[in-house]
């Protein structure tokens, strides 16, 4: 049967695209195969080859097969070896063509040789300080003196990858947290549903580098700048059997480094601090209680039978309010936990099929606006194809007992104006308050002696390339500010605030 091909003459360095059969094809390659592979290379016959290729659209190659008549050719040429496939003279041109390579952006070189050396460097770091941590080796009284004491104030992505690769024998890091472990945030979603358990999401602060000179559990509660002080405030392990303050103690420091994350924004909406949270093991394990507890009040035998099928409904309806990775995460969750459930014979409530509904509500027109365009788009398909109901450009004005209050913006679909907003209740059984972000106390104790300019229009923390907030000359670098606390600046405005910033910052 004929079909399409490219077919290249080498000996008069010709591209000829037509159509042939299957013999005509062998033919022509037997004929290619009698002459020299060495007189055919000569008059730069593969930058000839190249020119003449590149000339040929490049959009037609779908309809054409490429086809390499000369295997000594081939075998002798490594360049034309990569182009023995129609991917591969796709691929080739892509990297190649000038005009490809400026309108298909990638990683630029110098940031992936960076990245590699970062990498090297690391693995170096955690090779030089296995000596010290088996015993073999001890640091020395002249070493001791010159470090640096480096009070790092979290345990989040950014502190974890710090703490992770600090090179201790030239500094002394103190870590100060209301938490003793790390946790894999991405997976918190997964904890709450009982498919991820928790021991596997996180890591002790202690075991995190055995070099540590030591964790506080406490948070910062005051600094004091020009004197290089910290006041930490240490956790009440035993608040419900002692009265009185927590005790609070001062850390003089070197470098003090700012990674205290942020707090979920439930501000000018009633109710809203009284939903659930998914920021931390706490936060997931009372969560995977209040799940549990729902899908038992919605099988109650006050609302058995199908005359009650809405209130049944009603109270196996969940809320996730917020469009970001953890809503999102969330919702997907618990959808595949409520299929997974509610099969019938296999699953553990299996007459509450169909009644359980996830709504994931999100005041924006897009999904996790902090990711490219096509991830958001694929996170809407994904949710919706699964069953979740998920309603954009929609805000919750209201949290109560058993309901939400919505309110929709409508939108002119030519003008792409707001027209109104449309209110409406939403009958819900559980409500989960993912939606926003606010700088947390300690914040505001640190902007109040920096100046204006470290404000950033959110209240975080402005930054520079090396991290460090605007100070008077003989502070700047004395505090480093990273994670979701800096705003930092790149080509395309503020960095999000995602694990993946934080943990390479």
């Amino acid at each position: 049967p004929k079909r399409q091909y490219l077919y290249v003459d080498y000996q008069k360095n010709n591209v000829i695209g037509g159509s042939t059969s299957k013999k005509e094809e062998e033919e022509s390659q037997e004929t290619a195969k009698e002459t020299n592979a060495n007189e055919r290379m000569i008059n730069n016959s593969h930058s000839l080859w190249h020119r003449h290729l590149k000339e040929y659209s490049s959009d037609t190659l779908d309809d054409y097969h490429f086809v390499l008549t000369d295997a000594d050719l081939i075998e002798v040429d490594p360049a034309l070896n990569i182009l023995s496939s129609e991917v591969g003279v796709k691929e080739y041109f892509a990297k190649t063509s000038p005009s490809s390579s400026k309108a298909k952006s990638g990683m630029p070189f110098s940031v992936l040789l960076g990245r590699t050396l970062d990498t090297v460097e690391d693995i170096w770091e955690h090779l030089r300080r296995l000596p010290y941590e088996k015993g073999w080796a001890e640091i020395t009284p002249e070493e001791e003196i010159s470090r640096k004491t480096i009070v790092v104030l979290g345990s989040g992505w950014a502190a974890h990858a710090l703490m992770k690769v600090a090179n201790c024998n030239k500094l002394r890091i103190i870590v100060v947290s209301p938490s003793n472990h790390f946790v894999f945030t991405p997976m918190l979603a997964s904890a709450a549903t009982g498919t991820v358990e928790y021991r596997s999401m996180t890591e002790a602060v202690r075991s995190a580098n055995g070099m540590i000179e030591e964790y506080i559990e406490g948070k910062a509660v005051g600094v004091d700048l020009d004197n290089k002080k910290v006041k930490i405030r240490l956790n009440n392990l035993l608040d419900e059997y002692r009265e009185g303050e927590p005790p609070e103690l001062d850390l003089e420091y070197d470098h003090l480094v700012v990674a205290v994350g942020c707090k979920v924004d439930d501000k000018g909406v009633p109710g809203a601090s009284k939903s659930l949270r998914l920021k931390s093991c706490d936060d997931a394990r009372r969560l995977r209680t209040a799940v549990g507890e729902c899908f038992e009040y919605a099988s109650r035998p006050d609302v058995a039978g199908p005359q009650h099928d809405e209130e049944r409904t009603q109270r196996a309806t969940f809320l996730i309010v917020g469009g970001g990775p953890t809503g999102v995460e969330l919702a997907g969750e618990l959808f595949d936990l409520a299929e997974d459930i509610t099969r019938p014979h296999v699953g553990t409530y299996p007459r509450l099929k169909g009644n359980v509904k996830v709504v994931l509500c999100h005041s924006g027109s897009e999904l996790v606006p902090q990711f490219e365009e096509p991830l958001r788009m694929e996170a809407l398909k994904s949710l919706e194809k699964k069953g979740v109901q998920v309603i954009l450009n929609t805000r919750v004005m209201e949290v109560g007992d058993g309901f939400a209050k919505l309110s929709t913006k409508k939108i002119n679909k030519a003008t792409g104006e707001e027209i109104e907003r449309e209110e409406s209740i939403l009958p819900v059984g559980l409500s989960v308050w993912c939606a926003g972000t606010a700088p947390v106390s300690f914040i505001s104790h640190l902007l109040n002696q920096l100046p204006e300019s470290a404000r950033s229009p959110d209240g975080r923390i402005l930054v520079d390339k090396w991290l460090r907030p605007p100070m008077k000359d003989h502070l700047l670098g004395s505090v480093i500010v990273l994670g979701d606390a800096a705003s930092a600046v790149d080509d395309d405005g503020f960095l999000p605030q995602t694990a993946q910033v934080a943990g390479q910052q």
